[in-house]
C-alpha cells in the first residue's frame, strides 16, 4: 500500500501542477543547491577539464573478459581520446536530437557506452541506459524505457547492432534512428558540449526491470556533482590536482546499474583516476578474475554488492587465493543490497593471507532516488557490527542484545550521514521523527535527492514530496526501514516490497505478471524473497483456476519457471500454486505480500502443490573438488579425429544430459535433448557458471552465457562437437584440447 501524503498541501500537489512534465522538473530543483565546485556546473565540463589537464593518462582501461580471444588485449582510453570520441558522437547524435531530448543507450560491456554516455552529454541530450541486449530476441526492458521517455536516438555497437536484429524486435524500437557509435567516432565530425544548466537533467536512471511501470529517476547535473564529492569525501579520495599518481579502481558491475556507472565510471572521473572495467560476465563466470585485477593492478579502490563477497569465497579455493596480493586494496565499498555481517566476515577470514585487510570493508548506503551514496563510514576504519536483540527488533526497536541473550542479529553499520545529506528515521503513519534506536521510515533531505520520475508527476509527492508531522521537508521516502543508534544508520528491513536478489533489482507486480502470462491456469499471486543459507532467494506463490486444480500442475509449475528465467533471468527458489482464494488479500482486494511471505515461511498457505530447489539451490556451478580439479574428461576427446559431426554431436549430447542430471534441479518432467534450457532453471549466473566447467572440460573457448544462444542441449551439443572438430582439424597434433588438459596437468602437479 502506497504511503499517504503527509500534509493536504503535499496531497494537493496533482491538481494544482497538473501532469506537465517540466512543472514539476521547476518544483523539484528549486531547492537544489550549485555543484560544491562552482568552476564546474555540469559533468561533460568535467571531462573537459580532465582531458586539458591530463590528456595523455589513461581514463579507462576494459579488460578482456574469459572465454574472448587468447589474443584479447585490454583496451585503453586516455582522457583525451574519451573526449574526443564523446564530441564525435555528439555531432552524430545532434543530427537527429535536440538539448532536452532523450536517447537510449543498448550496449554490451566495454568502454563504447561511456563515449556514448558523455556524447549525449556533449549534445545535451538525456541518457537513458538500458540493461544488456540480448541476442536474437525482443527486450522487453528496451521496450518498457522507449515507451516511458520516448527518444528520438538508440545508441550501440556496430557489434551489438548485429545481434540484435531490429527485426525481432518492437515497432517503437525498430524506428528509431539507431546510432553506431564505434562507426561514428572514426566519422571525423566533432562538437563541443553544448551549454546546459547544473539543475537540469543529465541522465535517466531507470531502477528496476519493470516490464509494466519503469521508473526513471531524473538526475540533474548538481545531484551528479554533489554526490560525487560525498563519493570523494566518504572514500577519502584526493582531488586530482593534489595528486600525482592517479588513483586505481577496478568494477564489473553493469555501466546500466547506478552503482556501476556513477561509482564505477564517474567516481573515478571526478578524481582524476584510472578505472579498470570488466565484464559482469567475467567476474559470474569466474569471480577469482576479480580478485586477481585487483592483484595484478595493485587497485586500492573496488567493491560490489553482498552477494559478490560471497561468491568469491565459494568459487575459490586456498591455493587460488594464495597466488593474489590484496594488500594494496584500501577500500573495500559493500551496498545494494541487506549487507551480511557473517559474508564481510568469512571473506576477511579467506583472503587475509593474500593481504586483505577487514579495516577496508566500507558498508555504505544509497539508493538511485538520491544519485547514489546517502551514508557511509570512514574509510580506512573498521568494520562495526552491533549484536541487536532480535525480539526487541521485531518490536521496532534497535536495541544491543545483553551478553546471555541466545538470540542476536547482527547488524551492519552503513555509516553516517555523507556531507550535508540529512537522514531522519520516521513513523509511516504518523510522520513524527523516532527517537534513537527506534525503527522507522528512513527519510532523505539534500541536493543529491533526485528532481523526481520521468513521466511520473504523482511520485513527486508521494515518494519526493515527504513531510513531517511539523512541516519539515520535502524529504525523499525511501521505502526502506531503518534506525539511527550512536549516530549510524542502521538497515534493518524494507518497507517496500522490492525484492534484491544478486544485487539486482526485481518489482514483484512484474514477476507476478510473468507467471501469469505463462500459462492459463494462472491466477493473481505474489512474489517476495526469502532468505536460504544467507542469501535471498525468490518465491512465486499463485492461484490456480479452478478448472486447472486437478489438472497437471507440473506442467504449470515448468511453464511458470521457464518464463521467470526467460524473462527476468533468476532461478525461482520455491514455486507454489494456491487453492482458488487462498492467496490473502487486504480489505481492498490488494495482495498482501508480506502476510504471504510470513505464511510461506510459517507452512501455513493452502497448497495445490509445491516446487522447491534443494537445500542449496541448484545454481549450474561447476563441479570442483577442494583443489579446484574439474570434472572428469569425456573419453570422445582421446578419439577426436575418427568422427564426423554428426558421430559427435551424440556423444556430446549424452556427455551434456549427464551433467545436467547432475547439476539441475528439475521443477518437475523429463531431462531431454529439446528441453529449452530456461525450462531447465537455468538462469543467467547458471548458463555463465556452465560455461567455465565446459570450457575447463572440453578446453575450447564459448561465448558468453552460450546457453543463450544455443538454446537446447541438442543445439549446444551441435555447437560444442563442431567447435572441437574445428580446432582439432587445426591443430592435430596433439590436439588443442589435449595440448591444453596438459597444462592444466602440469600446473596441478607444480
Amino acid at each position: 500500500m502506497p504511503f499517504a501524503p503527509a500534509t493536504k498541501a503535499a496531497a494537493s500537489f496533482p491538481a494544482r501542477f497538473g501532469r506537465d512534465i517540466f512543472t514539476f522538473l521547476r518544483f523539484a530543483m528549486s531547492h537544489h543547491a550549485p555543484a560544491p565546485d562552482p568552476s564546474i556546473s555540469t559533468v561533460a565540463e568535467l571531462l573537459r577539464r580532465r582531458a586539458a589537464e591530463r590528456p595523455g593518462q589513461p581514463a579507462f582501461v576494459f579488460l578482456p573478459e574469459p572465454g574472448a580471444d587468447g589474443a584479447a588485449a585490454e583496451i585503453t582510453w586516455t582522457y583525451a581520446e574519451l573526449d574526443r570520441r564523446a564530441a564525435a558522437i555528439a555531432a552524430a547524435v545532434s543530427e537527429h536530437a535536440a538539448p532536452g531530448d532523450r536517447a537510449v543507450l543498448a550496449f554490451g560491456p566495454g568502454l563504447d557506452f561511456i563515449a556514448a554516455f558523455f556524447g549525449c552529454l556533449y549534445a545535451g541530450v538525456l541518457p537513458a541506459p538500458s540493461t544488456y541486449p540480448k541476442p536474437r530476441r525482443p527486450s522487453s526492458r528496451l521496450e518498457s524505457i522507449v515507451a516511458d521517455c520516448a527518444p528520438k536516438v538508440a545508441l550501440t555497437t556496430i557489434g551489438t547492432l548485429g545481434i540484435l536484429e531490429l527485426d525481432e524486435q518492437s515497432p517503437a524500437v525498430r524506428q528509431l534512428a539507431w546510432i553506431a557509435v564505434d562507426r561514428a567516432a572514426s566519422d571525423g565530425a566533432s562538437m563541443p558540449p553544448v551549454g546546459r544548466r547544473p539543475e537540469q537533467p543529465a541522465f535517466l536512471q531507470y531502477t528496476s526491470g519493470s516490464t509494466s511501470q519503469p521508473r526513471g529517476v531524473i538526475v540533474t547535473h548538481a545531484n551528479l556533482l554533489h554526490n560525487l564529492e560525498l563519493i570523494r569525501s566518504g572514500f577519502g579520495l584526493q582531488q586530482a590536482e593534489a595528486s600525482s599518481v592517479p588513483q586505481t579502481g577496478v568494477f564489473w558491475l553493469p555501466a546500466f546499474h547506478d552503482m556501476g556507472l556513477v561509482g564505477g565510471i564517474l567516481t573515478p572521473l571526478y578524481v582524476g583516476g584510472t578505472s579498470y572495467l570488466m565484464a559482469p560476465a567475467a567476474f559470474l563466470q569466474r569471480p577469482l578474475s576479480w580478485l586477481e585485477a585487483i592483484s595484478r593492478t595493485g587497485a586500492a579502490i573496488s567493491g560490489a554488492p553482498n552477494f559478490a563477497y560471497d561468491l568469491c569465497v565459494r568459487k575459490t579455493t586456498p591455493r587460488e587465493r594464495a597466488a593474489l596480493n590484496l594488500s594494496k586494496w584500501q577500500l573495500a565499498f559493500c551496498g545494494a543490497e541487506p549487507i551480511d555481517a557473517g559474508v564481510l566476515q568469512e571473506f576477511a577470514r579467506a583472503f587475509t593471507p593474500a593481504g586483505f585487510s577487514e579495516s577496508a570493508f566500507y558498508p555504505c548506503y544509497g539508493l538511485a532516488e538520491s544519485t547514489l551514496m546517502v551514508a557511509g563510514g570512514k574509510a580506512h576504519g573498521r568494520l562495526s557490527v552491533l549484536g541487536a536483540s532480535r525480539s526487541r527488533l521485531s518490536a521496532g526497536q534497535l536495541t544491543p542484545a545483553d551478553d546471555a541473550d541466545p538470540h542476536v542479529q547482527p547488524l551492519v553499520s552503513c555509516g553516517r550521514p555523507l556531507g550535508d545529506q540529512q537522514v531522519r528515521i520516521v513513523d509511516p503513519q504518523t510522520f513524527e521523527p523516532c527517537a534513537d534506536g527506534a525503527v522507522g521510515e528512513i527519510w532523505i533531505r539534500g541536493r543529491s535527492v533526485a528532481a523526481g520520475y520521468w513521466n511520473q508527476p504523482e511520485e513527486l509527492w508521494q515518494t519526493f514530496g515527504g513531510r513531517l508531522a511539523d512541516g519539515a521537508g520535502p524529504f525523499l521516502r525511501t521505502g526502506d526501514l531503518g534506525a539511527l543508534h550512536d549516530g549510524q544508520l542502521y538497515v534493518t528491513g524494507r518497507a517496500k516490497d522490492l525484492i534484491i536478489i544478486r544485487g539486482r533489482n526485481l518489482y514483484p507486480h512484474d514477476v507476478e505478471r510473468t507467471a501469469q502470462q505463462a500459462h492459463d491456469g494462472v491466477e493473481a499471486g505474489a512474489a517476495f524473497a526469502v532468505p536460504v543459507h544467507g542469501q535471498e532467494q525468490l518465491v512465486i506463490a499463485h492461484q490456480v483456476g479452478r478448472q486447472h486444480r486437478r489438472g497437471d500442475l507440473s506442467a504449470i509449475v515448468r511453464a511458470i519457471r521457464a518464463a521467470v528465467v526467460e524473462e527476468h533471468e533468476i532461478d525461482p527458489y520455491a514455486i507454489v500454486l494456491l487453492r482458488p482464494g487462498a492467496l490473502p488479500l487486504t480489505s481492498s482486494g490488494k495482495v498482501q505480500r508480506h502476510r504471504c511471505r510470513e505464511m510461506f515461511q510459517a507452512g501455513a498457505l493452502d497448497e495445490l502443490t509445491r516446487w522447491t530447489q534443494p537445500c542449496e539451490p541448484a545454481s549450474g556451478a561447476a563441479s570442483r573438488s577442494p583443489d579446484g580439479d574439474a570434472a572428469p574428461r569425456p573419453e570422445f576427446l582421446d578419439n577426436l579425429a575418427a568422427h564426423t559431426v554428426e558421430s559427435l554431436t551424440p556423444l556430446v549430447q549424452r556427455w551434456m544430459l549427464a551433467w545436467l542430471d547432475d547439476h539441475v534441479e528439475l521443477a518437475s518432467g523429463e531431462l531431454t535433448p529439446t528441453a529449452a534450457f530456461t525450462e531447465l532453471g537455468m538462469d543467467s549466473l547458471t548458463a555463465l557458471e556452465l560455461n567455465v566447467e565446459f570450457e575447463q572440460v572440453l578446453g575450447i573457448r564459448l561465448p558468453p552465457a552460450a546457453a543463450w544462444s544455443y538454446p537446447t542441449p541438442a543445439a549446444l551439443s551441435q555447437y560444442l562437437a563442431e567447435t572441437l572438430l574445428g580446432l582439432a582439424a587445426a591443430d592435430p597434433l596433439p590436439g588443442v584440447a589435449d595440448s591444453w588438459f596438459a597444462a592444466m596437468e602440469a600446473d596441478a602437479r607444480s
